[in-house]
């Protein structure tokens, strides 16, 4: 009898749960999963212009948490930085690649997405990241917001990074010589922070954070090269202590000849390249 009244009272439960029950219409699109739309202006026809269509780069300006890092505070790039900045990457990197090394050179080493971002991001140490190059394929550039065409100082610091995250890629691709990670042995830190550009100099090194190991000292000397030039590479050589200057000799031609060797580019004429449109940026 009380299984009876059981099996009663659970027909009972199953009805009324069945008659409380609505069917949802499941055909429908799912909201994020068909890709962020927004109506494109002239912003992104100058980027398709410049950019997707003679070199298949995509630049993302509008902010995406999915593209960083998610545990860091950053802020959205504002639009009206974005062709300033992005004209100059394209005279000072693309053009002089593409004058000393061809078309097809650029098309194929550089990478497919630039992601911008506003802010620095800033780390535990107290430093801050301007860029990072992410397998070849993608440079993300922090502090966008702070571009500005007349400020000299903003305008090396991005191209310096668009140099350097490049570099890697080039490293990356054909080693560099294994003498080059020689020559500082012993030399690098892993508080490269806790010193300064000339303190680093007066032990051989182009930048303080060239300290921090082979590979940003060997992209560090490239980008330093270029963007400050033969004059102002000249001068921190001259700077320096009489003794640490072979050095810094040392590593200026091992990057001269890794260009020729690996590349087939003249290292000297892309730094003139490179100097001469920096001017005409920065003049503009």
């Amino acid at each position: 009898m009380k299984k009876k009244q059981l099996y009663i009272i659970l027909l009972a439960f199953i009805a009324s749960f069945a008659s409380c029950t609505k069917e949802e219409d499941l055909t429908g699109d799912i909201v994020g999963l068909g890709g962020e739309t927004w109506v494109k202006g002239p912003l992104d026809d100058w980027l398709s212009t410049n950019y997707v269509q003679p070199y298949n780069i995509d630049v993302k300006y509008r902010f995406d948490r999915f593209e960083l890092d998610q545990d860091k505070n950053l802020v959205p790039v504002m639009e009206n930085k974005v062709i300033p900045l992005m004209n100059a990457v394209k005279k000072v990197w693309i053009d002089p690649y593409t004058k000393e090394a061809g078309d097809a050179f650029i098309k194929k080493y550089a990478p497919k997405q630039f992601v911008l971002v506003g802010s620095p991001s800033f780390n535990a140490n107290n430093t801050i990241t301007l860029g990072t190059a992410e397998g070849g394929r993608k440079i993300v550039l922090y502090k966008v917001n702070a571009f500005e065409y007349n400020n000299v100082a903003e305008v090396k610091q991005q191209l310096h990074t668009i140099h350097h995250e490049f570099a890697h890629i080039l490293h990356q691709t054909i080693l560099y010589p294994v003498a080059y990670k020689n020559i500082s042995v012993g030399k690098y830190s892993v508080t490269w922070f806790n010193y300064s550009d000339a303190e680093a100099n007066e032990l051989g090194f182009v930048t303080s954070y060239a300290r921090s190991g082979p590979d940003e000292d060997f992209v560090e000397m490239i980008s330093t090269m270029l963007i400050e030039g033969r004059d102002g590479f000249d001068e921190i050589v001259a700077s320096s202590p009489v003794a640490v200057q072979p050095i810094l000799r040392q590593k200026e031609q091992i990057v001269v000849k890794y260009f020729k060797d690996s590349w087939k580019i003249d290292f000297y004429k892309l730094q003139t390249d490179v100097q001469t449109e920096l001017a005409q940026v920065i003049t503009q």
